[in-house]
């Protein structure tokens, strides 16, 4: 482990209130942990003593039941953190996985909880950031309880398709992925998308989807 430079958490939007001086005294009290990509780096119901901001890479959070069944929850990149739910002693209630190579400014809890009460600005910093994360965690229990299944997958489809040569075009996604990530079988997804494809609303080339026209709210 290394110790960052002040750099580094300057450019974290949770420590832009900081003064330099007091971003250069922080500086010293976080170490720097490098996890290559695929690692897990925290599992569901332990107990973690470090508060970690991410500086590189991405992570994903997900939960795996007993039979190997997945669901992705979200991923977050620069500037984003994880353990914020244990600073109470709690157990972490997700695990978290990298999906890239990655690097992260890590600091024992109870150094953070000094940090929050010398520091009130960082403390409503974290707050608002803990509320913005709450609000896209309930409109995603929403969307999982109010929405059926083919609903959540053209969703997702939207929310993921980015502009390419005047059409709507998603990342690459398998059945498998999808089903993780709305939380139903890879059956149903591919289900879903044959309907889709028959409908001549999407285009499906090589795990990317072509939005042609789009989807109806419901089937």
């Amino acid at each position: 482990m290394t110790a960052p430079v002040a750099a580094d958490l300057a450019a974290i939007p949770l420590f832009a209130s900081l003064a330099p001086a007091e971003l250069q005294e922080a500086t010293q009290l976080f170490a720097v942990r490098c996890y290559p990509k695929d690692a897990i780096v925290a599992t569901e119901g332990d107990c973690l003593e470090r508060f970690n901001i991410i500086l590189s890479g991405k992570v994903q959070f997900f939960w795996r039941d007993e039979a190997g069944h997945q669901l992705k929850l979200g991923v977050e990149g620069p500037g984003g953190h994880f353990a914020d739910v244990t600073l109470g002693g709690e157990p972490i209630l997700m695990s978290v996985i990298a999906l890239e190579d990655l690097r992260v400014a890590s600091i024992p809890v109870t150094e953070f909880k000094q940090q929050l009460l010398r520091h009130p600005q960082l403390a409503v910093a974290l707050l608002m950031d803990v509320v913005a994360r709450l609000r896209r965690l309930v409109q995603r229990t929403k969307t999982f309880t109010m929405e059926d299944v083919y609903g959540r997958v053209v969703k997702l489809l939207l929310a993921t398709a980015v502009e390419s040569e005047g059409k709507l075009v998603t990342e690459r996604l398998t059945h498998a992925e999808i089903g993780q990530r709305v939380g139903a079988t890879r059956e149903m997804v591919g289900r879903v998308l044959r309907d889709l494809a028959r409908g001549g609303y999407i285009k499906a080339d090589r795990g990317r989807m072509t939005i042609l026209h789009r989807p109806p709210g419901r089937w």
